[in-house]
């Protein structure tokens, strides 16, 4: 406890860290530990990026992605109406409007991904296989694609350092996640005749890495500033992020396990 008093800033401005170095803002060292952590560090990706992976591999990573993804903005709704802070609302509620596409329900993420899926299951031969409506009915998601949602939804639900926490751990490591992701796609880029066509079908990659991760990353940093007041705050943020961070990792290396298994 002692040295969280001791990097604890007293002078905390919650609404201007323009031009504030990373030695300076906590909450954002804390955040940049997420690059050494299991969250990115794991199974899944050594496998997703090493090669191209045949549909019912590639579908096992999709119905278990798939369930986080669509939970997701259930688990932000969570976080929303967890709190009255009203910059902290605004903060969180940026990032759900972009989460569902800033209102064009084609362009909701969720849907980006699908779309993606589908275009994938096209060039291998497996249009039905890798459709969503089919995934889901025929694959059960793993116990530790629930314990992540269910997880998410404890931690969101709880008091707003931790939910804050939690929220700054998903933000800063989805970047990256989504990059990783991408990484992986281009693997079968090969199989686009026409490579714009490709391009087009990574919607759901590009929508991330070019602008929502970037902001989101920013919306989680002024949304944990808003509850970092004293010592026991900090602490509870740094809980809620380490917290699900683990959750991740365990999420993304039983994935893995299971899309070895099914070959």
């Amino acid at each position: 406890m002692n040295k969280l008093v001791a990097i604890l800033p007293f002078n905390l401005d919650h609404t201007s860290h323009a031009g504030q170095s990373q030695l300076d803002d906590p909450i954002e060292a804390l955040a940049r530990t997420v690059y050494s952590s299991s969250a990115l560090n794991n199974e899944f990706y050594d496998l997703w990026t090493s090669r191209p992976l045949v549909a019912v591999q590639i579908a096992v990573f999709a119905r278990n992605y798939g369930e986080f993804n669509r939970a997701f903005p259930e688990v932000l709704s969570v976080m929303i109406s967890s709190t009255r802070n009203v910059y902290a609302r605004t903060e969180y509620a940026k990032t759900l409007y972009s989460e569902m596409g800033y209102g064009v329900v084609e362009k909701a993420h969720s849907n980006l991904f699908d779309s993606w899926l589908f275009e994938l299951g096209k060039k291998l031969g497996e249009p039905e296989m890798l459709s969503w409506k089919t995934i889901e009915r025929n694959i059960t998601p793993l116990p530790e694609t629930y314990a992540l949602i269910e997880g998410e939804k404890s931690m969101y639900g709880s008091d707003n350092a931790t939910g804050s926490g939690a929220q700054l751990a998903l933000e800063w490591q989805a970047y990256t996640m989504l990059r990783k992701m991408y990484d992986g796609a281009v693997q079968y880029k090969h199989l686009w005749v026409i490579e714009d066509e490709f391009h087009e079908a990574c919607e759901y990659f590009y929508a991330h890495i070019g602008a929502a991760e970037k902001e989101h990353k920013i919306e989680s940093l002024n949304g944990a500033r808003q509850f970092y007041i004293d010592a026991n705050s900090w602490l509870r943020i740094q809980n809620g992020f380490h917290q699900h961070i683990e959750l991740f990792g365990v999420f993304w290396n039983a994935i893995a396990k299971e899309m070895q298994r099914v070959v």
